[in-house]
């Protein structure tokens, strides 16, 4: 008999969503400045190294000057604050095929300046991906765990109301939802999988999960005492970068692996910054 165990929503945010940002671009709609949403990322550091891990196509769709809002999903549920970063002292790595799509690679990595790290530290923290490298290839812990997407969704973006003149206020919605990795290949040397969210009677999916790329899929693993569940660990298992929609409505999420992340990519920022990568 499968046990079926609660885990209460507090404590995955705790363990999550400080790691997670979502990207705005910043546009004038009606003479007043609109934040639009362009994807999510993870807060990860490589040695001194910090910078956000993403999706290739959602550093392409990023100006490489000018300012780019920052949504955090950490802390209380609305935040009234205009947080941005300046692309001009910001640099772009990026693992990328001429053309986007189902096959990759679609990986990118976004260093953050030095003066932009301080607030980045104060609202979240920075997941330590040399640290959590030997995590990814290691055999798995014998624990329960299960997996999870965390990202932006567009389609739940709203306008919240203006308490000023010339204001224009937006809320920005993360969703996260546990799934199963329903199948995995290797595609140019890189590791990809797919990944199904679990759909619930009493819980709607997307209808689209654009946004979602550059978020993460989560690997949580539970430490169970009878039928209380305590999250023992978590590792960051991968990067959804392209959804495919089923005949029944449902999506299929094509996800890089650890194999990209832990590898190609984590290569290429330790070669870019080989005496600040390391530990």
């Amino acid at each position: 008999m499968a046990l079926i165990v609660t885990i209460p929503t507090t404590a995955i945010s705790d363990a999550i969503a400080a790691y997670t940002i979502g990207f705005a671009k910043l546009e004038i709609r009606d003479r007043v400045e609109d934040a639009v949403g362009a994807g999510s990322g993870t807060l990860v550091s490589v040695g001194r190294v910090r910078g956000i891990l993403t999706a290739a196509h959602v550093l392409a769709n990023l100006p490489d000057e000018g300012a780019v809002g920052i949504v955090e999903y950490s802390g209380q549920t609305v935040h009234y604050r205009k947080r941005t970063i300046d692309m001009a002292n910001a640099t772009k790595i990026v693992l990328r095929s001429d053309a986007f799509g189902l096959d990759g690679p679609d990986l990118g990595f976004l260093r953050l300046a030095p003066d932009t790290v301080g607030w980045f530290e104060a609202i979240g923290s920075f997941y330590n991906l040399l640290k959590h490298r030997s995590d990814a290839s290691e055999a798995e812990p014998s624990l329960e765990y299960i997996d999870a997407v965390i990202g932006m969704i567009d389609e739940r973006t709203r306008d919240l109301p203006a308490e000023r003149p010339r204001e224009r206020r937006k809320g920005f919605e993360a969703l996260f939802s546990n799934g199963t990795i329903s199948s995995s290949c290797t595609v140019g040397g890189y590791e990809l999988f797919d990944f199904v969210p679990t759909d619930y009677p009493d819980f709607q999916l997307p209808g689209d999960y654009g946004g979602t790329s550059g978020g993460a899929i989560w690997r949580i693993y539970l430490k169970i005492d009878g039928e209380k569940p305590n999250i023992a660990a978590v590792r960051l298992w991968g990067v959804p970068y392209y959804q495919t929609k089923e005949d029944d409505g449902g999506h299929i999420l094509t996800c890089h692996g650890t194999g990209g992340v832990y590898g190609a990519l984590l290569d290429k920022i330790v070669a870019s910054w080989p005496e600040e990568s390391a530990e």
